[in-house]
């Protein structure tokens, strides 16, 4: 044998040493032997749902079982300061569109960045990045309360080129003042327009947390009532004429040692793609969600409501509410949500929309 073949041996030995001691602890992580700060996780996000709609008409259902998502995740660190973080997904796999056509899937990348982190009290994030505008829209689709985000939540990325609330770009944020206070500021690709020559987007947020702020990139959408977390927060997002202001508070409080708790948010957020974007149009949306955990938050009835007030001139007002039941078997890493509620536009029948997904989560 070589020396090179046998230093190969060695190489892939050790790698599978440290993989086989890492995935003991419940995660795939392969780990550098020389290097413990450099390592690569893998992990992937699975949601199988099932949905039940009445039709416009009212004269019978849309039914469906399809993947909500279905992403394959990976991330680690290259030393002590840089991180890494990418994700694919295929939305909506096999649904059934009014054609009755179903969803042959799309995979593509979802997200796809790098982060310098200096200190906590600063970070620079690369790449294809989830903007910073409302906790909702900061959310990990993996650690969501309900069944799904709120369905104004994204509504400017559509209009703006981006895909499920990202746009491409750089962001610096941080965690000063003892980890209260949270800051985002990011110069985004938005609208290019003809050759290139808008100017770009630009995205700030500020968010205080009286208990000590979330560090991650990504928020969770709920502790299942076992972690104390208040915040405050505001965001703006500009190109030209086109603008979005939100606000947004969210509290989770433990109850009787853990044994209980509760969570809730609400966002609030005025869109107007002004000349920039005409298809979005000017209004105002809310969002609120909250929820009664139980069982030292294995149980969690929630309601979720949402409304949509759209300029009079150029659109339909829309609301939404939902009620629904979240059994945590093993907190975001698996469990099953169902919920029912009714679907209201200006001018239409109201409709029962009632759903179940199953998660499993593991990264």
């Amino acid at each position: 044998m070589t020396r090179l073949a046998a230093a190969a041996c060695r190489s892939l030995a050790a790698a599978a040493m440290t993989t086989v001691a890492t995935t003991a602890s419940a995660q795939w992580s392969l780990v550098d032997a020389k290097d413990k700060d450099v390592n690569l996780k893998l992990g992937f996000l699975a949601q199988p749902q099932a949905e039940f709609v009445q039709t416009v008409d009212d004269t019978g259902w849309s039914q469906n079982l399809f993947l909500r998502r279905f992403r394959i995740i990976f991330g680690g660190n290259l030393g002590s300061r840089w991180s890494f973080f990418f994700e694919t997904d295929s939305p909506n796999l096999g649904k059934s569109n009014i054609l009755g056509v179903k969803d042959e899937g799309d995979v593509y990348i979802q997200d796809a960045f790098v982060t310098y982190t200096h200190a906590d009290a600063f970070k620079v994030d690369v790449g294809m990045l989830l903007i910073p505008s409302s906790h909702n829209h900061l959310q990990s689709a993996a650690s969501l309360l309900p069944v799904d985000y709120g369905p104004y939540t994204f509504l400017e990325s559509p209009a703006m080129g981006g895909r499920v609330g990202r746009d491409y770009g750089v962001q610096v944020r941080g965690y000063p003042l003892g980890q209260t206070l949270e800051y985002r500021v990011g110069v985004f690709q938005g609208v290019r327009g003809t050759q290139a020559t808008n100017d770009f987007r630009t995205v700030g947020r500020v968010a205080w947390y009286p208990f000590g702020a979330e560090t991650g990139f990504f928020y969770t959408g709920t502790f299942q009532g076992q972690r104390r977390l208040a915040s405050l927060g505001a965001s703006v997002d500009i190109q030209k004429s086109y603008h979005t202001y939100t606000a947004d508070a969210y509290y989770e409080q433990p109850l009787d040692g853990g044994q209980q708790g509760f969570s809730a948010q609400v966002n609030w957020m005025h869109f107007d793609g002004g000349t920039l974007v005409l298809a979005l149009r000017p209004q105002y949306d809310v969002l609120v969600e909250a929820a009664f955990h139980f069982g030292k938050g294995r149980y969690s009835p929630f309601v979720q409501y949402a409304a949509r007030d759209v300029d009079a001139a150029s659109g339909t007002d829309q609301s939404s509410l939902q009620g629904g039941f979240a059994w945590w078997l093993k907190g975001h890493q698996r469990n099953l949500k169902v919920s029912a509620g009714r679907l209201h536009i200006d001018g239409q029948p109201g409709r029962t929309q009632v759903l179940a997904q199953l998660q499993i989560f593991f990264y």
